[in-house]
C-alpha cells in the first residue's frame, strides 16, 4: 500500500500539530489557546488519515 501525496501531507500536518501541542506553555498557569486549537485540528486530521487508510485496506482486501 503506497501512501498518496495527500496522505503524506496529512502526516506532515499531524507531526506539526503534535509539536505545537507538546510545546511548553509560555506561562505555567493554563493551557495556551493555540495548543487547544492545534489539539482540535489534530483530532480532525487523525480521523481523516484513519478514514483514508481504512478505505485503502478495504479496497486491498476486496481484491483478494
Amino acid at each position: 500500500m503506497a501512501k498518496s501525496n495527500s496522505l503524506i501531507r496529512r502526516y506532515a500536518k499531524l507531526q506539526k500539530l503534535h509539536s505545537e501541542i507538546m510545546q511548553k506553555p509560555k506561562n505555567n498557569a493554563r493551557q495556551c489557546v493555540h495548543s487547544l486549537k492545534a489539539f482540535k485540528s489534530y483530532i480532525k486530521t487523525y480521523r481523516q488519515i484513519i478514514g483514508v487508510e481504512n478505505g485503502d485496506a478495504t479496497f486491498i482486501y476486496t481484491q483478494l
